[in-house]
């Protein structure tokens, strides 16, 4: 699984509590100005903005649910 893959599942995996600070980290990763690292390029914020629009759209599970399926 790639890091962007591990993102979105990650994303895609949060409890309903934790959604809007982690709306919040993203964006500020997004618009961060990194000397120290490679700016982020289109398809890192277009994959930003898809996993977004999931958690606005409310396709997430809960962690219950991820760890029911998990079998954690």
């Amino acid at each position: 699984m790639t890091a962007r893959e591990t993102l979105h599942s990650l994303v895609e995996h949060l409890p309903e509590g934790q959604i809007e600070l982690a709306c919040q980290w993203i964006q500020d990763l997004q618009y961060a100005a990194d000397d120290d690292g490679p700016p982020l390029d289109a398809q890192a914020l277009a994959s930003l903005d898809r996993g977004l629009a999931d958690i606005a759209a409310g396709r997430v599970k809960t962690l219950r649910e991820y760890e029911f399926e998990r079998r954690l």
